[in-house]
């Protein structure tokens, strides 16, 4: 990235960034990603507000080069990016909530300073921001308060909206034992899961029985 990072360059950084909202728009992830690399080496961290607007339609965690270059960019300028993800946690965007507490999550991976931030974006009003919460809470940020993630885990069981419940299932699945999550018996989880495993929803449904099949090794 630093050889493309020259004053030329980066007097381009509005056409660049205009390009990269097209591709973003249009869907089309190969020439998305490819702007975004030119972006990212032109600009360096005055790259970053327009490419983590980019992962909000396909936050692509499996190494595509979106991703990948944001990484570098959070590794690079740790302080502009921590920043910036504290400032989206708190967007009217729902989407660019769901960046800025991804990024707050990639500097407290262990949820050991910003824990709750995560936890109380459970009760946030849309459903997106709510899942996302899910499946953070069963990974080791939920170590952060393993009592209180559990918790939260089982009361988003109940809520309305299935792409929430479902993050629910995956979560408790991704833990295994419930005893992983928290010092609490396996029991309540399980409970959630057998709720869960009735559910209107078809895919909640059948994701909760995969969850429960004995063949999991659970419990």
């Amino acid at each position: 990235m630093e050889k493309l990072r020259t004053p030329a360059a980066a007097f381009l950084k509005p056409e660049l960034e205009e390009r990269l909202a097209r591709h973003v728009a249009a869907d089309d992830s190969f020439a998305r990603d490819r702007m975004a690399h030119v972006l990212a080496g032109a600009c360096g961290q005055e790259a970053l507000p327009a490419l983590l607007r980019a992962m909000v339609t396909d936050r692509n965690e499996d190494g595509d080069m979106l991703h990948v270059d944001v990484l570098d960019l959070f590794e690079a300028w740790p302080d502009t990016a921590f920043a910036l993800s504290m400032e989206y946690t708190v967007s009217d965007d729902p989407g660019l909530r769901r960046v800025g507490l991804w990024g707050v999550c990639f500097f407290d991976s262990l949820g050991t300073e910003y824990f709750g931030l995560v936890a109380d974006a459970a009760c946030d009003p849309d459903p997106g921001v709510r899942a996302d919460v899910m499946t953070t809470l069963g990974s080791s940020v939920g170590l952060g308060d393993p009592s209180r993630a559990l918790d939260i885990l089982i009361a988003g069981a109940s809520d309305a909206a299935p792409e929430v419940r479902r993050a629910v299932v995956s979560a408790l699945y991704g833990a295994r034992e419930a005893a992983a999550l928290s010092g609490r018996p396996a029991p309540d989880a399980r409970a959630a899961l057998e709720r869960l495993a009735t559910d209107e929803e078809a895919t909640v449904r059948d994701a909760a029985r995969r969850a429960l099949a004995p063949a999991t090794g659970w419990f």
